[in-house]
């Protein structure tokens, strides 16, 4: 298995295997500018990204920025990401800012 990314401040992209990560941490404004290169560097080249957030501790709108460049990102590459396991706080960000559809979210 891999060895975890470094860590972004409080938050850390873990590759699980074949193109599946988990985020721990806090996401959010103080991990947002590493967790965002984090991603951009994992995720590159792989035609399918599946990240889990079931251990996203606290979550802002820096952290749902994060998963909407990411989502971004992936587009742009040809890359089909998933989300699994959005946390409810990052879930209600999300619809606050109207932005929830553009998230692919597992479930």
């Amino acid at each position: 298995m891999s060895r975890p990314l470094p860590p972004a401040d409080g938050c850390r992209l873990e590759p699980l295997g074949e193109g599946r990560y988990a985020v721990a941490g806090e996401l959010g404004l103080v991990s947002a500018t590493a967790m965002l290169a984090a991603g951009r560097a994992a995720f590159a080249g792989q035609p399918q990204v599946d990240v889990d957030l079931s251990r996203v501790g606290r979550a802002d709108s820096a952290g749902l920025a994060v998963l909407i460049e990411w989502t971004r990102l992936a587009r742009l590459a040809g890359t089909r990401i998933t989300f699994h396991a959005l946390p409810d706080r990052l879930s209600a960000l999300a619809r606050i800012g109207g932005v929830d559809q553009l998230l692919p979210i597992a479930g």
